[in-house]
């Protein structure tokens, strides 16, 4: 799965729980519009886990902005109650795998320039990929000979 991949597979979870709300991927407006959400990439860990797979640990900024502080509080805590009670899977877009929800958290809520609210959450998802295994000739016939 490619950052992108992933990138957009968590705004189309976030937009199939929010259809109302306008979703943005990566970059902040300098002026984002009241009930819309921001989705980023934040940072990446990979690991080692055997011979054949390796974990990827990504973790998703997801920022919400709103004119109604009670309304950013509301979305985000719906968000946090989404995410791991009722769905603990997110899946990757064009495709049959999915990532796995470790956690999420978010802070508390600031005013920004324009007067808007906002809240910061953090979405961290797990995916484990197989490594390229070398592939090698089947063997067509085995003949024995009993003496």
């Amino acid at each position: 799965m490619s950052l992108v991949e992933g990138l957009i597979s968590v705004s189309d979870f976030v937009q199939a729980l929010f259809p109302s709300s306008n979703i943005l991927k990566q970059n902040v407006p300098l002026q984002p519009s009241s009930d819309s959400f921001v989705v980023r990439f934040q940072n990446e860990r990979r690991e080692s886990e055997t011979r054949f797979h390796t974990v990827i640990e990504r973790n998703f900024q997801v920022v919400y902005f709103n004119s109604d502080i009670q309304e950013v509080l509301r979305k985000m805590d719906s968000l946090s109650r989404m995410s791991l009670n009722k769905r603990i899977v997110i899946p990757i877009k064009d495709s049959l795998r999915y990532m796995r929800i470790e956690s999420f958290s978010f802070s508390q809520p600031f005013e920004t320039e324009s007067e808007l609210n906002a809240i910061t959450g953090v979405l961290s998802v797990q995916v484990r990929e197989a490594r390229d295994q070398e592939t090698y000739e089947k063997i067509m016939q085995v003949n024995s000979r009993i003496e």
